[in-house]
């Protein structure tokens, strides 16, 4: 594991595998998880692939925000930073998201074009900003999402701080992961790794990464993500629902939508076969002549 030092000097940790010299792949997970949420993924791509995956700031290994704070904007800064770090000179690497990951990338394509992002893949995510569960932000005036954000805030910095207390009462607390975040039937063993690291996170990071995503409207930012795109998605992910994917999908430049039928949000866990696949699909159809994407 190295580090890399952000914008306004958070460190951020770093985990690589693979050979030096093979075509990047760069991680983003989600909030409230960490570089390990991508389970074996990284170690089945390293075979072809130089694999990069980061913590995200105030997450598991990487420190906590300094005077940037949580906010999409830091988060997306903070993508920029690794990307320095990790693509050689004259190379094109594909960013893979999970979840928020894949909110960070639109923002960071947002703010500026990226000739170094060839491609990217989307996994369990989708577009939307929301106030409030299954609420869009942008079909609010501006006085109530103030409002909403507020209540929120208090809210969720109380949560994470229940939650780490309940962890204990594994039958409410994987409830609550479960209900957030799997399909039914999908494996209780891995329901208690998200639940240890969900509630495990440091409240602030945690809250404060929270809110960012709830102002966050992805459909709005898509269209500067003009990269072809793969967007992985379970049929029956409680975070993000099939409409939300269709928004998304009707504004991406170059867009692709692969889905896995009965599967929820945590795609990685569940079903790394099929991500890895179709990582390995989509850098085939990205790849040069010269075997670099």
């Amino acid at each position: 594991m190295t580090d890399v030092t952000s914008f306004d000097g958070t460190r951020l940790a770093l985990s690589s595998w693979g050979p030096p010299d093979a075509p990047p792949l760069l991680l983003v997970h989600g909030l409230g998880l960490s570089t390990e949420s991508w389970g074996a993924v990284p170690e089945r791509l390293a075979d072809r692939y130089r694999v990069t995956a980061y913590d995200l700031r105030g997450h598991a290994q990487s420190g906590d925000a300094r005077s940037g704070g949580y906010t999409m904007t830091a988060h997306a800064r903070d993508l920029g930073a690794v990307l320095d770090e990790v693509v050689p000179d004259g190379a094109r690497v594909v960013v893979v998201g999970h979840s928020l990951g894949g909110g960070i990338l639109l923002t960071h394509l947002d703010a500026e074009a990226d000739d170094r992002i060839a491609g990217a893949v989307l996994v369990g995510s989708g577009a939307s900003g929301v106030t409030a569960p299954g609420l869009p932000a942008r079909n609010l005036p501006r006085w109530a999402r103030l409002r909403l954000r507020s209540g929120w805030w208090t809210l969720l910095r109380s949560a994470v701080r229940i939650g780490r207390r309940i962890k204990s009462v594994q039958p409410v607390s994987d409830r609550l992961i479960r209900r957030a975040a799997f399909a039914p039937g999908e494996p209780q063993e891995l329901v208690a790794r998200v639940r240890d690291s969900f509630f495990g996170s440091r409240p602030l990071a945690l809250a404060g990464t929270t809110m960012a995503s709830l102002s966050h409207d992805g459909v709005q930012l898509a269209p500067a993500m003009r990269v072809p795109t793969l967007v992985v998605h379970g049929s029956r992910d409680p975070e993000v629902p099939g409409e939300e994917v269709e928004e998304l999908m009707s504004v991406l430049p170059d867009g692709e939508l692969f889905t896995i039928p009965d599967a929820g949000h945590m795609l990685p866990l569940t079903h790394p076969d099929v991500v890895v696949a179709q990582v390995r699909r989509w850098m085939d159809r990205l790849t040069t002549g010269t075997g670099r994407p």
